[in-house]
């Protein structure tokens, strides 16, 4: 018995030391609010800057996890009192690559491309930035989905481009910074565009078909 169990423990040592990649994700971007605003309040359609930071593990080829950081900064637009505002998250994701499955269909893509799906949930934070909404500071949960495309440059670097969309449940307060008398459920788009950086010391993914990043 103590043998077994000592075989079993070094089948998954070796499954985990041949499947495991973490990575570092850097990315910077645009934001589009949605129209949560108070009389007389607008946000540009497109906003700068969106910047996001995390650390991505895959377990497997195809599934992984991510925690990261997004940071957005949204202004007015020219027909609306000025106001500006920062909404932060912080999210726990799934990552999953369908790379094999277009491959299986025989959708012949370059080799060292990932497309990854990925959603999770986590905590989103407004601080408006202008008067009289300086001190309307809000959180709520969110979860969030999107869609990214990685390519490797290097075995260990690869640039992408990630489309998500932020679901924000309970909101307290307008995009601007407005007190609400009732909760309200928002959105906030973000495209950014970024490099992944392998932090341990093989790249898993690159180099055989099938297998993405």
């Amino acid at each position: 018995m103590k043998a077994l169990k000592l075989v079993i423990i070094a089948l998954l040592l070796t499954n985990t030391a041949i499947a495991q990649t973490l990575t570092m994700d850097l990315g910077v971007g645009i934001n589009k609010p949605s129209n949560n605003f108070a009389s007389l309040y607008q946000a540009k359609p497109v906003n700068g800057l969106t910047v996001d930071a995390g650390l991505r593990y895959m377990f497997f080829k195809k599934l992984g996890a991510k925690v990261d950081v997004g940071f957005n900064r949204y202004a007015s637009d020219d027909k609306s009192i000025d106001f500006k505002a920062n909404f932060t998250r912080v999210n726990l994701q799934l990552y999953y690559n369908i790379w094999d499955h277009l491959y299986n269909f025989q959708i012949r893509l370059p080799k060292r491309l990932g497309l990854f799906v990925h959603a999770g949930a986590g905590m989103s934070f407004i601080k408006p930035l202008s008067q009289p909404f300086t001190n309307n500071n809000s959180s709520n949960f969110n979860y969030m989905g999107g869609f990214a495309i990685h390519y490797g440059i290097t075995d260990r670097v690869a640039v992408f481009v990630d489309a998500s969309n932020i679901y924000n449940l309970g909101q307290k307060t307008t995009y601007e910074g407005t007190l609400l008398t009732d909760t309200e459920k928002t959105q906030l788009f973000n495209v950014t565009f970024g490099v992944t950086i392998s932090i341990n010391s093989n790249c898993y993914y690159c180099n055989k078909p099938g297998m993405g990043l």
